[in-house]
């Protein structure tokens, strides 16, 4: 009878023992030019695994199937989502036998990308307190809305401490080192409902240091002649 396997990014996985039919696509979301690795379970002592991106064999591994890790780095995805497909299919070398292919869709994140600009002097005399205005921007990434996916609010800080604004702009009024983070949002309906997910340094963070140590001048000391 045949088997297939079931495989889940990085940190979850699923065997699926003894059907014939092939199994759901499941959606992994992943961020461009960060590796990720696809880690299959079950099966039989002595395999071959035949791994297929975008309906090309890239690699085949003999041996058990819990050794069997694809390790891939997607970098097409830089202004917009990039969607790939990864399959593995299983054949025993014992009884060659093949299994049905498990397909999974590979969504691809842009990488974002925080900047923080300020709208006037950032370095204030000793002693003063700053206000300065800052605004924070993300890059664009032009079809979040045909996956579902969306950007959080943005979190302020000033070094360790969490700020109560959420949106674009802030007035700084101390000194410190300022930055603003935002995250990706994953869907969890419609068409490409996130199944797992690995989106390590998904964000370059936005910072901005406001500084208030310019020297004061000395009062002079006024005398009559």
């Amino acid at each position: 009878m045949k088997k297939f396997f079931s495989i889940l990014a990085v940190f979850t996985l699923v065997a699926f023992a003894q059907i014939s039919k092939a199994a759901p696509i499941a959606n992994y979301y992943v961020v461009s030019g960060e590796p990720f690795k696809l880690t299959p379970t079950g099966g039989g002592a002595l395999s071959k695994l035949i791994w297929t991106i975008d309906d090309v064999d890239i690699q085949e591994i003999l041996g058990s199937v819990g050794n069997g890790v694809l390790t891939h780095t997607f970098s097409d995805a830089t202004t917009d989502i990039k969607l790939h497909k990864i399959s593995l299919k299983v054949l025993e070398i014992a009884g060659g036998c093949l299994s049905d292919v498990v397909e999974y869709n590979i969504v691809v994140l842009p990488k974002i990308t925080v900047t923080i600009t300020p709208d006037g002097e950032t370095n204030f005399c000793s002693g003063t307190l700053p206000n300065v205005g800052l605004t924070a921007t993300i890059n664009t990434v032009s079809n979040l809305g045909t996956y579902g996916v969306t950007v959080s609010p943005f979190v302020w800080k000033n070094g360790a401490t969490t700020l109560s604004e959420t949106t674009g702009t802030l007035v700084a009024k101390a000194a410190g080192t300022y930055t603003a983070v935002v995250s990706y949002v994953l869907p969890t309906s419609g068409t490409f409902p996130s199944t797992a997910s690995n989106l390590t340094n998904c964000v370059v963070l936005g910072t901005q240091q406001i500084l208030n140590n310019l020297p004061m001048p000395s009062v002079p000391t006024i005398t009559l002649n």
